[in-house]
């Protein structure tokens, strides 16, 4: 680093001063500098020149010039004479020489390192530049990894809710589904639908939740608003801001080609609600229809020796086997079931052809039995509180009359 000084005027006083410092004491202890072998005001040149470079040279020779003719004027001698006198030509010029090369080397100089600084400056404010970015990047990446971490969708965490979902019971299915995205994604007011044929009509499979946001039965339009997109899309839709009297987010479960399920939740958590948080729902709902197909198929086969041949229809004892099953998910997660029976005593049908009449006026996750003994059908209705099945009751009466039935 070299000596910089900005303010002109200081640049003046400290010649003017140290050129009036020689004069005084030139003059109190009379020295005679201007006779000396070896002029001591070369050296006053080569200060000013060398700190303040061609503008201390010109200067510092200006000063020196006035202060010889000063001398010369203050001991009485012609002045005039002084430029034809070669000795004292000779020490002007010496010092002019000095001036001009100390002045334009130091200017030379200054220049040099007034470009080296502002390089260096640069380099400064760059390398600033990449201290703040790093520092960014560094809490970027402390905040991703602190994330990550604290995600509840880590591998770990999708591998268990993978392996959760492989039942071998569809509704166990259900079950595991609604509880993780109740503790996965804070969803609330939560229930699965079936999807009948029209996908104009939604009926309950399992809720929790209150039975005024999530009814029995939602009847929908599949062409407009958030049903639409859900069904053009094939994928998770949620519920924009002009869109009222309709769930939060809806998301379809497909299996055996078509969307059959719907899962509708009602609130969740608006953190929830980011590309990636939809991302992971709908790789977990995609699983579980592909787990509720596979559970079918076992259930198929598992059952297939509890039916009556050529149907549906259990036999008394495993009937028995599922009131039971859905009594433990009454007990456990609040889901209601029913349970009503039709007198099919005399009956002009067999059992096959009571089942292709009844089925129409039922629902797929519908079961029916048979009791031998005293000769009525059972049905067994998931999801369905006792105040309702007595409207599915009459509504079975009827067809079955329709058909030709008789009712005792």
């Amino acid at each position: 680093m070299i000596y910089t000084q900005h303010r002109q005027g200081i640049k003046w006083i400290e010649m003017i001063v140290s050129i009036l410092i020689i004069g005084t004491l030139d003059y109190m202890f009379n020295l005679s500098i201007l006779k000396w072998t070896i002029d001591p005001l070369i050296f006053y040149i080569l200060l000013f020149s060398l700190r303040y470079g061609l503008l201390g040279a010109f200067a510092s020779f200006l000063f020196t010039m006035i202060y010889h003719l000063s001398s010369l004027a203050w001991a009485g001698e012609d002045v005039l004479l002084f430029v034809y006198d070669r000795g004292e030509l000779s020490w002007i010029i010496l010092h002019f020489l000095v001036a001009i090369s100390c002045g334009m080397f130091s200017t030379s100089f200054q220049e040099r390192y007034l470009s080296l600084r502002l390089r260096q400056e640069e380099v400064t404010e760059e390398n600033e530049r990449l201290r703040d970015t790093l520092e960014k990047l560094r809490v970027a990446q402390e905040a991703m990894r602190n994330k990550v971490l604290e995600s509840n969708h880590t591998l770990t965490n999708i591998y268990r809710i993978g392996t959760e979902l492989d039942q071998s019971v569809a509704d166990i299915v259900r079950d595991k589904l609604l509880q993780i995205l109740q503790d996965s994604f804070d969803a609330k007011e939560i229930a699965i639908y079936h999807v009948d044929a029209s996908r104009r009509t939604l009926r309950l499979h399992i809720r929790f939740g209150d039975k005024e946001l999530l009814p029995q039965t939602m009847f929908i339009d599949p062409e407009q608003g958030i049903y639409q997109r859900m069904f053009q899309k094939q994928a998770i839709a949620i519920r924009t801001i002009d869109e009222t009297d309709i769930p939060l987010l809806i998301a379809p479960i497909r299996y055996d080609g078509r969307i059959q399920e719907v899962v509708v939740i009602q609130s969740i958590a608006f953190e929830r609600l980011t590309n990636y948080e939809m991302h992971v729902m709908q790789l977990i709902v995609d699983w579980t229809g592909s787990r509720i197909e596979k559970a079918m198929l076992m259930e198929w086969i598992e059952t297939r020796h509890e039916l009556i041949e050529g149907t549906r229809i259990f036999k008394r004892e495993h009937f028995e086997e599922k009131v039971k099953y859905q009594e433990y998910r009454r007990e456990h997660y609040g889901q209601p079931y029913s349970l009503v029976q039709l007198d099919i005593r005399n009956t002009p049908f067999s059992l096959i052809e009571l089942e292709l009449i009844l089925r129409q006026s039922m629902r797929e996750i519908d079961l029916i039995g048979f009791d031998e003994n005293t000769e009525h059908l059972q049905f067994l209705l998931p999801g369905t509180p006792q105040e309702h099945a007595n409207r599915f009751l009459e509504r079975i009466k009827a067809v079955y009359v329709q058909k030709g039935g008789r009712v005792q």
